[in-house]
């Protein structure tokens, strides 16, 4: 599934994708690897970024760094007093590099594993405990503030014999580096040097409140509920549940970075779920916004959990990407919008619809809403998304004497006209029970229930000559 663009900074969208993923990973604390084709700039963006910033970078070359130089080189050393050898870990230039810019200058660090596609697996091994625990050998451990930034190319784009292990992908917050046009690629990378640095995205400092904490905690519980529901009633014949669901198979995972696709992306574990709530938090404290940041946004998400899990097909995947983008963006909009329980945040507005839809079938409209409404911990009936999928379904399907005849005669001699009508007709009753459900405890019906009765009881004649048909079609 592609991510659009969203307008960041003019024509700078790579070097506003790498700046956005940054400062979310200084915030977060979150490692990220920048995924690309060469040529793309990850390098430099990363330079600027880090001169601009004030910060001392440290880079580590895949290709040209063995297991000893991550982690620490042993050295016989004697005992003065007895007079005995050991053996003592010394610690990397680069770690003592990073030490001595913390301790006597307090200059932060960047450090830099550049060309992560072209390490040897021994190097990668070393790699998992420096990216996940920030350590290296005898237990020493980054300086807090050293962010941790890695860049690698496409599989297609080196030598077969390379790869990047699973674990160490896992680690990080993956960033898909792209174009969609061949002439954004020309705009951003002809432009004069002193353009590439106009208009940096400029990033605002947001307090997280307690609300929004405890939402996102649950709304990513519910969110993660929801899809894996949804995943499961469509293999319930196959007796599959949560525990087969999240059953990690490296044989299977091993080859998520061989993708032919333009893209990359991370399997749902703990560790990428505990990294996807530390993000999204740093979404809000840095003020982005769907509307202005959601491409960058959404990459990051995916970058973490855009794989799913290894029991999913590939037409299952999409439909998950696809269900997961719609849950996410209702989840942010929600925290972003709000300040605390209920109440919209200073200056906010009230919510539009945020589902879109436009030619789509009733049966597939309504399977999107309740995935949305199921996802949400604020149950509202009055939720504009509500109201638009009740225009919709008005829409489909019209309620005078004129539209139910044109369809009875379309559903008597077409069979794929009959069966999108059951079935749309048997989403409605589905819609209509879980309203009847959450309004059974209030005085009145929503007006949006009223009208999907009123469409259902206009209907009702036409339905049963429908069941009439599909019976003597499948006898």
């Amino acid at each position: 599934m592609r991510v659009p663009w969203a307008i960041m900074g003019g024509v700078n969208k790579i070097r506003d994708r790498i700046e956005v993923a940054i400062e979310i990973t200084r915030d977060s604390k979150v490692p990220i690897l920048l995924m690309a084709n060469p040529g793309l700039a990850k390098s430099t963006v990363v330079y600027n970024w880090a001169r601009r910033n004030g910060y001392h970078i440290e880079t580590l070359i895949g290709s040209r760094f063995s297991q000893e130089e991550i982690l620490g080189f042993q050295v016989r050393a004697e005992d003065r007093e007895t007079g005995e050898h050991y053996l003592e870990l010394l610690a990397p230039h680069w770690y003592r590099n990073i030490l001595d810019q913390e301790n006597n200058f307090h200059v932060p660090s960047v450090l830099f594993l550049d060309e992560l596609s072209t390490a040897q697996e021994n190097v990668q091994g070393a790699l998992l405990q420096l990216v996940f625990e920030r350590k290296i050998g005898n237990g020493r451990t980054l300086p807090e503030s050293t962010l941790v930034i890695a860049a690698a190319n496409y599989k297609q784009n080196i030598p077969f014999q390379f790869n990047i292990m699973a674990p160490i992908l896992n680690r990080f917050c993956i960033i898909n580096l792209s174009y969609e046009s061949n002439d954004s690629f020309l705009d951003e990378f002809l432009q004069d040097e002193a353009d590439l640095a106009k208009d940096p995205v400029v990033f605002a400092e947001k307090e997280i409140t307690p609300w929004q904490k405890s939402y996102l905690r649950d709304g990513l519980k519910m969110m993660f509920r929801t899809l894996f529901r949804s995943f499961e009633e469509d293999n319930r014949d196959m007796d599959k549940d949560l525990f087969y669901t999240m059953d990690i198979n490296n044989q299977v995972y091993n080859t998520m970075y061989d993708d032919d696709s333009r893209y990359v992306y991370n399997f749902i574990s703990g560790r990428t779920l505990w990294y996807l709530y530390k993000i999204s938090l740093s979404f809000l404290r840095k003020g982005l916004t769907m509307e202005i940041h959601g491409a960058a946004i959404l990459n990051m998400v995916y970058g973490l959990i855009g794989l799913g899990t290894n029991t999913f097909t590939e037409k299952q995947r999409k439909a998950y990407l696809k269900s997961a983008e719609t849950l996410y963006r209702r989840l942010y909009d929600v925290l972003s919008s709000r300040s605390d329980a209920g109440t919209p945040a200073a200056g906010g507005e009230v919510q539009s619809a945020s589902l879109d839809f436009r030619g789509k079938s009733v049966a597939d409209a309504v399977n999107e809403w309740v995935l949305f409404h199921e996802s949400s911990v604020l149950h509202d009936t009055n939720d504009p998304n509500l109201e638009a999928l009740a225009i919709h379904i008005g829409a489909s399907y019209g309620i005078n004497a004129e539209d139910t005849e044109r369809l009875r005669q379309k559903i008597t001699h077409n069979k794929a006209d009959l069966y999108t009508f059951s079935n749309d007709m048997q989403r409605l009753d589905y819609l209509i029970g879980i309203l009847v459900e959450e309004t059974k405890d209030k005085n009145s019906k929503t007006d949006p229930l009223g009208r999907l009765c009123g469409i259902r009881d206009v209907y009702a004649e036409l339905r049963d000559e429908a069941v009439k048909l599909m019976m003597k079609n499948t006898g």
